[in-house]
């Protein structure tokens, strides 16, 4: 993976991992530690705790699973929408679940970006990068 340096941002994108798989947890986390731009700030398996945890973390991007130990991550998603817009990260689902129907609820409840776990991690990186370098902000296309 090619790193770009932190242009000029006062601090690194702070990511919260929404995950009920520990391999996937520590694939991520190993592929995020050698970007200087991005930080994992947090991690859960429920969505129960992700939405408290995200609430009091404020992290800029939460990347939410669909399938979690105890519910959905469109639970956390819904959450997320009613969360004051000042605060409300980037929403990213990564899914095994990539299907029309699974895309279309998750837009439907305010995910900016939508990745298969079955072949675009890679894009979900190039994505945290550049969200990285815009400040936290999502770019205009959506998924």
């Amino acid at each position: 993976m090619t790193t770009i340096p932190n242009k000029g941002r006062a601090r690194r994108l702070r990511v919260y991992l929404v995950e009920d798989s520990t391999i996937i947890v520590g694939l991520l986390r190993d592929l995020l530690a050698v970007d200087p731009t991005v930080e994992v700030v947090g991690e859960s398996t429920t969505a129960g705790k992700a939405i408290a945890d995200i609430a009091s973390l404020v992290p800029d991007v939460a990347v939410v699973d669909i399938a979690l130990e105890d519910s959905s991550g469109f639970d956390v998603l819904k959450a997320l929408g009613k969360a004051d817009p000042d605060a409300r990260p980037t929403r990213i689902v990564l899914s095994n679940f990539a299907t029309e129907r699974y895309r279309a609820e998750a837009a439907r409840l305010g995910a900016d970006y939508f990745f298969d776990k079955n072949g675009e991690i890679l894009d979900l990186l190039k994505t945290l990068t550049a969200i990285a370098e815009r400040d936290g902000s999502p770019s205009d296309t959506l998924m």
